[in-house]
């Protein structure tokens, strides 16, 4: 990925985690929202739509992270979202790995804990977010 829009992902994303209210803390939904907001949203917008302002400085668009749900199942399978948000598993789209890659800052922002299936607290957290945000016509399996 090129610099100049990285460094332009990380400005949106600390501009916007600080212009959005204050989540309570504590609750695994509204800390992955917050993370969310300051890594993801830059690409995948602000509601998840794949919409977001460095979207279309991409050569393939984000995914709409709103249809999760019709691929993978509600709840969202959290090993295998795990593995596309760390890396262990960057989806074909991606093909050079435009996808920044957040496992190794996610990690460390979570102090390096990882959870069941290897899941760190913080990825944890997104895909709790991530799971509230399904668009919920579909079949829960």
């Amino acid at each position: 990925m090129k610099p100049r829009v990285l460094a332009s992902m990380f400005a949106l994303g600390a501009a916007l985690s600080v212009s959005q209210p204050a989540l309570s803390a504590g609750n695994d939904v509204s800390d992955g929202h917050r993370y969310f907001i300051r890594y993801c949203a830059s690409c995948h917008g602000l509601d998840g739509l794949g919409d977001g302002p460095v979207a279309k400085s991409l050569s393939t668009p984000p995914t709409s992270l709103r249809k999760l749900g019709d691929k993978y199942g509600v709840p969202l399978p959290a090993h295998r979202m795990a593995e596309m948000i760390d890396g262990r598993d960057t989806p074909r789209a991606h093909g050079t790995r435009e996808m920044p890659v957040w496992g190794e800052r996610l990690y460390e922002l979570g102090q390096g804990e990882r959870g069941e299936y290897g899941i760190g607290e913080v990825i944890g957290k997104i895909i709790a977010y991530l799971n509230t945000i399904q668009d919920r016509r579909m079949a829960v399996r």
